[in-house]
């Protein structure tokens, strides 16, 4: 059995997973800013978190594959910060990509969820334009952040494959 074809195949497929969200969130996100109506801006965010669902499977994929690969290539942890420090760079920048996808990204998405509902509200807070704003563009900034760590990590691929 070709065990670096399957992992390979696996990472592949984590990779794809991972590029899914990476193209379906800002076009979601941009669907949920040009919506007018609130129930329809509901929608999208419940969607844009179902969507982000898809993340830690992605993520669990690509860490199983990519040990895998490490194991049958046989990269050990020491090769990370000498011959295959290409590698642990790599590894660094998709640890901050999961934090983001995992940890910020979500804790954004309820905050905002909880403004949606108070915008559904007779009397909703003031600062709620200002608030919803502000969430909007820290988004924004996790998107832009997201495709640049994933432009670094194929850059390290390139580079440490060559």
């Amino acid at each position: 059995m070709n065990w670096i074809a399957i992992s390979l195949l696996f990472h592949l497929i984590g990779v794809g997973m991972i590029f899914t969200l990476l193209f379906a969130g800002p076009i979601i996100e941009a669907n949920f800013r040009w919506e007018n109506d609130l129930r329809m801006k509901q929608h999208s965010a419940k969607l844009l978190r179902s969507v982000g669902l898809l993340s830690p499977f992605g993520a669990l994929v690509l860490i199983l594959s990519g040990i895998a690969n490490m194991i049958v290539l046989n990269i050990g942890f020491a090769n990370l910060f000498g011959s295959a420090g290409w590698l642990g760079l790599k590894i660094l920048a998709f640890i901050v990509l999961l934090v983001i996808g995992m940890v910020v990204s979500p804790r954004t998405a309820r905050q905002r969820a909880i403004l949606l509902d108070q915008m559904n509200q007779i009397n909703p807070p003031e600062d709620i334009n200002e608030k919803t704003a502000a969430l909007n563009s820290k988004q924004t900034l996790f998107f832009v952040l997201n495709w640049v760590l994933v432009v670094i990590i194929l850059i390290l691929t390139m580079m440490g494959t060559r």
